[in-house]
């Protein structure tokens, strides 16, 4: 649910619903939000190394909707930050799972965030994310609501920093099996160089899909790997005195991405490469 990526990113969930994890897009959400700022961003991933459902002969192994052989996915969400302690967004999910030809929206996600703790320099930045992702058409027949909710954690010294995304999930309806609550997690681990214009990571991601069975390590979905951000534009220039004029600088940005992750587990796909794009302005 991200988004993610540009310095002043932060996005969320904490609410209801889901065909599939909040982090299948490989997302890493940050804690600071800066007010009055809208952002549109695309998520895209494209997964390869599992075979088809049919030729697997335990398919409990292979994860519902979210890493099928060549599997693609797409969202496309808008962000904005009312307050300088608030944000909310809006998703659409578009899937294409195994054996499917094209990508179809199956759900649309709604998001808030709350900043508790600002990040200024180095130090430690905290926020509370939560959302609701509902199905909608034919994916409503098949897949339940789901609530996910965390904490979003940033760790700062000098040009490096460590962000936490853990997130608790829950499908609401009679369509799983699920008994306690599932676990999701993505983490990165940045160093950010050209006056924060590019960043060079390693990220990981991963799933429990219920804590309370959580079954072998193999048929978990657990993977890592490297991506890099970089980002355009600056803030407007400003004539004149900020404090005695009471004028909040202008910013424009536009932040692209591209990374790979390397499946850990027979459940998660071998390959899965992800694009991030993103627009934000005051």
């Amino acid at each position: 649910m991200v988004s993610f990526p540009t310095r002043h990113v932060a996005i969320a969930a904490i609410l209801v619903g889901s065909v599939g994890p909040a982090l299948a897009e490989f997302e890493i959400q940050e804690s600071t939000i800066d007010p009055g700022e809208t952002q549109l961003q695309y998520r895209g991933a494209w997964h390869t190394g599992l075979p088809p459902a049919g030729d697997v002969e335990d398919i409990s192994i292979l994860p519902d909707t979210e890493e099928a052989p060549l599997r693609q996915s797409h969202d496309f969400e808008i962000q904005y930050s009312p307050t300088t302690y608030w944000l909310v967004a809006l998703t659409q999910v578009l899937d294409e799972p195994i054996d499917d030809n094209g990508a179809d929206l199956n759900a649309i996600e709604f998001e808030t965030q709350f900043e508790l703790i600002t990040r200024e320099g180095d130090g430690l930045g905290l926020s509370i994310q939560g959302g609701t992702e509902q199905p909608v058409f034919e994916a409503r027949d098949e897949n339940d609501p789901e609530i996910a909710f965390g904490p979003i954690v940033e760790l700062s010294k000098s040009n490096y920093t460590l962000v936490l995304n853990p997130l608790f999930f829950r499908l609401i309806g009679d369509k799983n099996d699920q008994e306690g609550f599932g676990f999701e997690y993505g983490w990165q681990a940045r160093k950010e160089l050209f006056g924060e214009r590019l960043w060079l990571a390693v990220e990981m991601f991963g799933e429990i899909e219920d804590m309370s069975n959580a079954g072998p390590f193999n048929e978990q979905q657990h993977s890592i790997g490297p991506a890099f951000y970089y980002t355009f534009g600056k803030e407007d220039d400003f004539v004149g005195d900020d404090d005695l004029y009471d004028v909040d600088r202008k910013s424009k940005e536009f932040t692209v991405s591209l990374g790979a992750q390397f499946g850990l587990t027979d459940a998660t796909s071998d390959v899965a490469v992800k694009v991030f794009i993103g627009y934000e302005f005051d």
